[in-house]
């Protein structure tokens, strides 16, 4: 019978070096399903590790995820930043390979994170489209309500003007999920597989209650959102929709879309005077850092809420 007589260094050092990189990938990407990411976040993390995989190829460097080296993810990088890339993608993908060889090392798939040592680079700080209220007034106004879809594109626009949903999180809301009696939705298929309640006002339940009257029972179908053909929406039929009321009323200057009704959610909750950590909550985020960002752009009347919020003006008044 043969002895091991290697040192566990060499042990794990001999096993990884019989990992390739789409093996490796795989078992990154079920982990990630194990702990209840969605696909899409899934095929994001895919997608940015498939284009680092096709650098190295490139760059005749070695893919076996033990044999890479943190100089070689620096050339990777490089080359990135060559090809024009912006800082922006090129932060995604270093995103992805920081959380890949974290992985693997903690399963000592590899010995040790070479993406430890990579910075991200500064990305220029975007301006936050929102729509104007002058333009949310004629966007509602171009559904024609006495039409199944009118009527159904007129609540979604609410809904997710009301709450500001994520568009996944819009077509993933079921019937058995609207809690309307208490005027709530249970959001089940959130960011991280992590569920949330959010609120719509008299107006919204309103509407989705009579959109709900027309769409009727639907067997095997158990989602809100249902098309012409009775099947489920899908993300991209609420985008087309979206779009074609945007060219109705010719906007300018904003993108039509489900990610902008979620922005546009945040400013007006902000310049109310919502709190940052109810938003925090009712947007599902995992930390404050983008609620802070919505804070600094939108919360700039810190006087009028001074007046409204002072512990002396309440006291003394």
């Amino acid at each position: 019978m043969n002895r091991r007589r290697t040192t566990v260094e060499q042990e794990l050092m001999d096993r990884s070096d019989r990992i390739n990189w789409d093996e490796a990938l795989q078992q990154f990407l079920d982990s990630l399903k194990m702990r209840g990411l969605s696909f899409h976040t899934r095929r994001w993390h895919r997608e940015n590790l498939q284009a680092v995989f096709k650098s190295l190829v490139h760059l005749n460097f070695a893919t076996a995820p033990s044999l890479i080296t943190d100089k070689m993810l620096q050339e990777v990088v490089l080359k990135m930043v060559d090809a024009g890339l912006s800082n922006t993608t090129i932060n995604h993908r270093v995103r992805s390979l920081k959380q890949f060889y974290q992985y693997l090392v903690v399963e000592s798939i590899v010995p040790a994170n070479p993406a430890e040592k990579i910075d991200r680079r500064k990305a220029p700080v975007n301006l936050i489209e929102t729509f104007t209220e002058e333009q949310l007034a004629k966007l509602l106004a171009v559904p024609d309500k006495t039409r199944f879809v009118g009527l159904r594109d007129y609540a979604m626009m609410l809904l997710l003007l009301d709450t500001g949903v994520r568009l996944s999180e819009l077509v993933g809301i079921k019937l058995v999920d609207l809690k309307l009696s208490e005027n709530e939705i249970v959001i089940t298929e959130g960011k991280g597989g992590k569920q949330r309640r959010v609120f719509v006002s008299p107006k919204t339940k309103e509407m989705i209650l009579k959109y709900i009257r027309v769409r009727g029972d639907i067997p095997g179908n158990p989602y809100l959102l249902v098309s012409n053909e009775n099947l489920p929406m899908k993300r991209r039929n609420v985008q087309e929709r979206l779009s074609i009321y945007g060219q109705a009323v010719n906007l300018e200057g904003v993108r039509v879309s489900p990610h902008t009704f979620r922005h546009t959610f945040a400013k007006l909750y902000i310049m109310r005077g919502g709190d940052p950590f109810s938003l925090q909550a009712l947007l599902g985020h995992s930390t404050l850092e983008m609620v802070r960002h919505y804070v600094n752009l939108w919360g700039s009347d810190l006087q009028k809420m001074h007046r409204q919020f002072s512990p002396v003006s309440y006291l003394l008044r």
